[in-house]
């Protein structure tokens, strides 16, 4: 039995001989789905070589640039639900250096059916949140992302807010802050709002990116046909930017919305003001390190609840490593 079932799988599509396939051709090893080439992809690459590239000239505007970011954990589980820490930052740059930062939190949230209930989801948006912790995670990210998003947006004029990821509505989202009201208020106050996303899982703008990473100044492509034709609830004009001359510069989507419809003086008015890394503004760069949770603050959150709230604190194991040995912790 074992023998025919290891010539039935060998001989079968999934292992043929990829040899004559793959022979010549161009890959890189990673250990996720998110490796990008340094160089590019070859053939498939330099057919997008003639595709127009608009430089970024730097546009001497003073402006605020506020870069928005936020993370959560899981503290503990609950026989009902499941309790969460989520906090979020601001930080400011203003003529090229980093100015400030804010952190908001850690805020403890939790998360069971009745309060999921009180929120007035949709029946399977909760289902979602309830039963998968990934999914929680995300809900409370989203949330306080788009809460920041939405009062900065109202309180600040004539500045550049930064958004880690994509301008694209999401299922997690409040109807009362959600990005078309942050979108809203950016217009009215003359705010520009730029959602940047480090990697994407729209294998053709890799391809995109080839004339970007031979161009030697700071520039961007137009890549609204492809986005607008695969993904829906999205906001701005979309874009493959390279912030910074530097060769091994990243290669980063842009959703930008500008009050004056005017991209290229956004992109500008950005590099004066902003500090840029690799490609990658500082501001987003800092607003990741300081919402990200300490073994400090995992402790400090544990003993906040222990002394304050009536719980009974039970003993658990990791059934992974209890099932298969301790060789595999």
């Amino acid at each position: 039995m074992k023998k025919s079932l290891i010539n039935n799988f060998s001989n079968s599509y999934f292992c043929k001989d990829y040899r004559n396939l793959i022979e010549n051709k161009k890959l890189v090893f990673v250990d996720d789905d998110e490796g990008v080439p340094i160089q590019n992809w070859g053939i498939h690459s330099e057919k997008y070589a003639n595709l127009k590239i608009n430089g970024i000239e730097l546009v001497e505007k003073e402006k605020l640039v506020f870069g928005i970011d936020s993370s959560c954990i899981k503290v503990a589980e609950v026989e009902d639900g499941g309790l969460y820490a989520v906090k979020g930052s601001i930080c400011i740059s203003f003529k090229g250096k980093p100015a400030a930062h804010l952190k908001i939190g850690p805020l403890i949230f939790y998360l069971n059916e009745e309060a999921l209930q009180n929120l007035r989801l949709e029946h399977n948006v909760s289902k979602l949140i309830l039963f998968n912790d990934d999914y929680a995670k995300k809900f409370l990210r989203v949330n306080i992302e788009r809460y920041i998003q939405f009062w900065l947006s109202k309180l600040v004029s004539n500045s550049i807010i930064l958004v880690d990821g994509s301008l694209k509505s999401s299922i997690f989202e409040n109807h009362f802050y959600d990005i078309s009201k942050t979108i809203e208020n950016s217009v009215i106050n003359k705010n520009s709002l730029i959602g940047i996303s480090k990697n994407s899982k729209i294998k053709i703008l890799k391809y995109l990116s080839y004339p970007l990473i031979r161009s030697k100044t700071c520039s961007y492509v137009d890549i609204n046909l492809v986005i607008r034709s695969l993904i829906s609830r999205i906001y701005g004009e979309h874009l493959l930017v390279k912030l910074s001359n530097n060769q091994y510069s990243n290669i980063l989507r842009a959703d930008v919305v500008s009050y004056n419809n005017d991209v290229s003086s956004t992109l500008g008015t950005l590099l004066y003001n902003e500090l840029i890394h690799f490609g990658y503004p500082s501001t987003l760069q800092l607003s990741h390190h300081v919402s990200v949770f300490s073994n400090t603050d995992l402790a400090s959150m544990k003993s906040f609840i222990k002394s304050n709230y009536s719980v009974r604190e039970i003993s658990h194991e990791n059934a992974r490593s209890s099932v298969l040995g301790t060789v595999w912790r």
